[in-house]
C-alpha cells in the first residue's frame, strides 16, 4: 500500500515537473547530445526508480604521467591565458611616494601671486611690548596685546583682550592689527 501510494506521488510530481519544465529539460537534453554527454532516460519516464549517485569528482584530477593527453571534443573553449606564479617583486631604493590629500592646487599659481593674510616667516615684524595685534587660534581670530616676544624661538606672548588668557603664539599666526 504504501509503495503503490510512493508511485502514484512520484509519478505526479514527475507530471507537474514535466509540464512546468518541458522546454527546460528539453534545452538541457540538447545541451548534454551538443558536449556528447549520454542522456539515459528521462526521470519523467522512470519515476519509481531512482539510480544512486555517484561520489562528487575531485575539483583537480592529477594529470596521467604516460601516454597522450585525451582529445577533448572541438565545442570546449581551450583557456588561452594561464595563471603565472607569483614573481618576487622589485624591490625599491628610496621611500615611498606620498599620496597627496585635501584639495588640489590650481595651475598657474605661485606663492608669489598668491596674496598672503600674515607676513611670511623670512619677512619677520619686530613686534613690541603693548602692541595690539590679532592671532589665529583654531578657526578664529582674536584680538590681544603683546606681553612677550621672544626672536629667538620666533614667537610672541599675547594676553587676549577679551578675557587677558595667556598665549604664545609663532610669528606667522599673528599678524599686526
Amino acid at each position: 500500500m504504501q509503495n503503490d501510494m510512493k508511485g502514484i506521488i512520484q509519478a505526479a510530481v514527475a507530471e507537474e515537473v514535466g509540464k512546468t519544465m518541458g522546454r527546460q529539460v528539453e534545452l538541457l537534453e540538447q545541451i548534454a547530445h551538443f558536449l556528447g554527454i549520454e542522456s539515459g532516460p528521462t526521470p519523467a519516464a522512470s519515476a519509481p526508480k531512482r539510480a544512486p549517485v555517484p561520489p562528487p569528482a575531485p575539483k583537480r584530477t592529477p594529470a596521467p604521467a604516460t601516454g597522450p593527453a585525451p582529445k577533448r571534443p572541438s565545442s570546449v573553449p581551450v583557456r588561452k591565458y594561464v595563471r603565472q606564479e607569483a614573481a618576487p617583486k622589485p624591490t625599491r631604493a628610496g621611500p615611498a611616494p606620498q599620496k597627496s590629500r585635501g584639495r588640489p592646487r590650481a595651475a598657474g599659481r605661485t606663492v608669489a601671486s598668491v596674496p598672503s593674510s600674515s607676513p611670511s616667516p623670512a619677512t619677520p615684524v619686530a613686534y613690541e611690548v603693548g602692541q595690539e595685534v590679532r592671532y589665529k587660534q583654531g578657526r578664529g581670530s582674536f584680538s590681544a596685546k603683546v606681553t612677550a616676544v621672544d626672536a629667538k624661538a620666533k614667537t610672541v606672548t599675547l594676553a587676549r583682550v577679551s578675557d587677558s588668557l595667556k598665549v604664545v603664539r609663532p610669528f606667522d599666526k599673528v599678524t599686526p592689527a
